[in-house]
């Protein structure tokens, strides 16, 4: 009695984990990573950094303005001999002392300075936001990658289930062969070896069985951890492995080149590069600057002011000529113009890669879609000969084993099936990636 309350606490547990168990498609499974992905959020840190140092850039060519207060309480006064009067016939003078500071001293500035002409503050901006539209560049390119990588993902993992899931249906239906062909030998129906033969099937299918689902979790494990789901959570990937989308149709190299995120960044370094050529130079050319200044002060005893106060109002044009620099700025210039060379050459190597890249992905396309047809054929071919097989078996026309070899070559076609899905798939993926048709 405890025994069956055991298997039937058990069975309650498993069913209520199976409802439990989460279930993704491909597009909730991309959106999840794209929530929680790491090197997503490292890339999105990256571009804010780039939004704050084009406003950083920018401030230079603001005004900038300042203000400057200050008060002082004379606690203590401060006498000085001072000539005060002379004696009518021209005599000696005379001298008393007098109170040469004020109580309160107060004095309050305000200043204004404006660039009127800065050629390199003004290529630092432009270079500051080319900078910022290239890191969004990046920060899609790596949203498209990790993407990409977790589409390849859902579709090795599916695969590693599907053949799970062939493997446990062959060792079940292996195992059941086995107990009829025991029991057809207590029978005297079947010889010893067809019985041993069908026990030797059903225990490589068990080991092909735990081979298999070594694989699907380790699978899992790895589908999991790229979306940051909970290792503990029962997953179950519903998207339908056996529709493969239509061949793709050709593309003008121009038209892939366009779309994709990570040629547009190389564009956009190459116009960096040539920016920095300019910045480079610019150091060359003078900058005029302006400013504006006015002050006020107030002096008093018996208040703040009133006993003696001034203003003073100025403003300043300064112009700053750059005359040696110790061949710095030559420096710079050849630099630049490296910099230049550098990514010209990158950009045309990345063009050919691209190219290279298509074409050999389209080939795969053509030979994965093929590959596909014939794995139908012959899994049809293959379930048909199971079928004749054990209706022969059953007639007493052959033996055990041509039942046995009929059903391996059903699970090797099952599985060359789903392989073959799988690799149509990855490369179709990688046809998105390189033709830049994602979404």
């Amino acid at each position: 009695m405890k025994k069956r309350i055991s298997i039937s606490f058990i069975i309650v547990c498993l069913a209520a984990l199976n409802a439990a168990a989460l279930e993704y498609d491909l597009s909730a499974y991309l959106h999840l990573v794209e929530q929680h992905n790491i090197d997503i959020a490292l890339a999105y840190r990256e571009l804010l950094l780039s939004r704050e140092q084009v406003k950083a850039a920018r401030s230079p060519l603001l005004p900038g303005i300042g203000a400057e207060g200050s008060y002082t309480r004379n606690l203590q006064d401060m006498p000085r001999s001072t000539a005060v009067a002379s004696a009518p016939d021209g005599g000696p003078l005379v001298y008393q002392d007098v109170d040469s500071n004020y109580d309160n001293e107060l004095s309050i500035g305000v200043g204004v300075t404006q660039k009127l002409f800065d050629p390199a503050a003004w290529t630092q901006y432009r270079q500051a936001r080319k900078a910022l539209s290239l890191q969004e560049q990046v920060f899609e390119a790596a949203r498209q990658n990790i993407r990409y990588a977790a589409k390849k993902l859902y579709a090795q993992t599916q695969l590693a289930l599907s053949a799970l899931a062939i493997r446990e249906a062959s060792e079940e239906a292996s195992r059941a062969l086995c107990q009829s062909a025991e029991r057809k030998y207590r029978a005297g129906t079947v010889t010893e070896l067809d019985l041993l033969m069908t026990e030797v099937d059903w225990k490589q299918k068990a080991a092909a069985v735990t081979e298999a689902r070594r694989n699907a979790e380790t699978a899992l494990l790895a589908f999991r951890q790229f979306a940051w789901i909970p290792f503990a959570e029962a997953v179950v990937l519903t998207e339908n492995s056996g529709q493969v989308p239509a061949l793709p149709e050709l593309r003008s190299l121009d038209s892939s080149l366009s779309r994709r995120a990570d040629y547009r960044a190389l564009l956009l370094s190459r116009e960096l590069a040539d920016m920095g050529k300019k910045a480079a130079l610019s150091s060359f050319l003078p900058s005029v600057s302006a400013r504006f200044s006015f002050a006020y002060g107030g002096m008093g005893n018996d208040s703040l002011t009133g006993d003696s106060d001034y203003t003073a109002t100025q403003l300043t044009l300064g112009v700053s000529i750059p005359i040696f620099a110790g061949g710095y700025r030559l420096s710079r210039a050849r630099v630049a113009q490296i910099e230049q060379e550098r990514a010209s050459l990158a950009l045309a190597k990345k063009q050919s890669d691209i190219e290279s890249e298509l074409i050999g992905i389209q080939l795969r396309l053509n030979e994965a879609r093929e590959r596909i047809e014939a794995a139908r054929l012959i899994e049809a071919s293959a379930r048909r000969a199971l079928a004749l097989a054990q209706t022969a078996f059953t007639n007493g026309l052959v033996t055990q084993l041509s039942v046995t070899e009929a059903a391996k070559r059903l699970d090797e076609a099952s599985l060359g099936l789903q392989s073959a899905v799988c690799e149509y798939r990855l490369a179709y993926y990688d046809w998105e990636v390189a033709s830049g048709n994602v979404d």
